[in-house]
């Protein structure tokens, strides 16, 4: 198999693999979705009203949050300081 054509496979292969990664988040977007809806219907919320709305930003909130806390909070740096009066 010559290089060129050994790329094109790879290539080929990686946007396959991407399309699929993009697939599998607007699946998992369009399942939270239905579940924040779902939520919020049965909390009492009419669809098309502000309160409705509200309840949908306070799910992604709760999500956000319940994300944050499970992922580690990992930073790095590199710090510089100066002395006075050696």
């Amino acid at each position: 198999m010559t290089m060129k054509r050994a790329l094109w496979i790879g290539g080929i292969l990686g946007f396959g693999l991407a399309l699929s990664a993009c697939a599998d988040s607007a699946a998992e977007k369009a399942r939270l979705d239905a579940v924040d809806h779902q939520n919020c219907v049965d909390l009492g919320f009419k669809p098309d009203t502000d309160a409705y709305g509200n309840c949908r930003l306070k799910m992604r909130e709760i999500r956000a949050r319940n994300e944050g806390a499970r992922s580690p909070n990992v930073n790095f740096g590199v710090g510089v300081g100066v002395v006075h009066g050696f």
